[in-house]
């Protein structure tokens, strides 16, 4: 009984020792997006609003974990990177996609990334 109750600790160890764990993290990156402005003000409020918020706002973080207790634990993260939240602000800026950001539509969008 004795021998028996070693044994099966034993391999309950080499099991748990034996467990195949995988964690990545991936960083999603683009090309920045061409954008010109309407003027210099119209610049300024675009990256003074960029810079206040820091993407926080809008950073996107995805998190996905497969488990099989004791046997197998893989974990994968992807984060957005700095190109992606340039992107992404200049798409919410830019109201008529016309790749200029006028000084009206960077007053609204330095309006809103203060909320």
């Amino acid at each position: 009984m004795k021998k028996n109750l070693s044994v099966s600790l034993a391999l309950a160890t080499l099991v748990s020792a034996g467990c195949i764990s995988t964690e990545t993290t991936h960083y999603r990156d683009a090309e920045r997006v061409k954008v010109s402005f309407e003027n210099d003000t119209a610049g300024r409020l675009f990256y003074e609003a960029l810079n206040k918020s820091g993407g926080r706002i809008y950073r996107s973080e995805s998190k996905t974990e497969i488990s099989i207790p004791i046997i197998f634990d893989h974990k994968q993260k992807t984060v957005d990177g700095e190109n992606v939240l340039f992107n992404d602000a200049v798409r919410r800026c830019d109201t008529n996609g016309d790749g200029k950001i006028t000084e009206s539509e960077a007053r609204i969008f330095s309006e809103s990334a203060g909320k």
